[in-house]
């Protein structure tokens, strides 16, 4: 009896040593950032469809005066750095609220949920956000190439003529 008792208490601390090394991992290695990407995703260029799922809306300048829910947004941007293109950004968000009337304030209350692509010399980097007050933010869920295994977060401000944008990768 004493002999499987030191082995169940054997095999505990193991199990539990265990656990606690892999949680001190993971948390080290989920906190470290490893890369910081900045680019800006200029207005001049950028192409933007927006998909009126009925009930539809009548339309000022080519938008919707009211939002329905399973509305899309579909855009592509260019990526540039220092005024050179560097890539493109494919995305498109669904609205999950409807909206009676519309103005730039009020649009966010729509709550568009996007999900993307950057496209980057080396790969892609795919994404998961929702549009906010001041731009579009999320997290990186992935990636091809030199980012494969990727994962972090992005945030996107609107900016004079665009916006401008960061990617915080996190180490492995």
């Amino acid at each position: 009896m004493n002999l499987s008792l030191s082995w169940t208490r054997a095999l505990h601390v193991i199990c539990i040593g265990l656990l606690a090394t892999i949680f001190v991992c993971s948390t080290v290695a989920s906190a470290a950032p490893a890369a910081t990407l900045t680019f800006k995703e200029p207005e001049k260029g950028s192409h933007f469809t927006y998909v009126d799922l009925p009930p539809t809306a009548p339309r000022v300048d080519g938008l919707p005066v009211s939002v329905s829910p399973g509305d899309e947004l579909i855009l592509t941007n260019r990526l540039t750095k220092r005024g050179k293109t560097i890539g493109k950004l494919r995305a498109r968000c669904t609205a999950t609220e409807a909206v009676a009337k519309i103005s730039d304030a009020d649009f966010v209350q729509a709550h568009f949920i996007c999900e993307g692509t950057y496209t980057l010399p080396g790969g892609a980097l795919y994404l998961n956000g929702s549009i906010i007050k001041t731009g579009t933010e999320g997290v990186v869920t992935g990636g091809t190439g030199k980012y494969a295994g990727a994962r972090g977060t992005f945030v996107a401000r609107d900016a004079r003529d665009g916006a401008e944008t960061s990617i915080i990768l996190l180490g492995e």
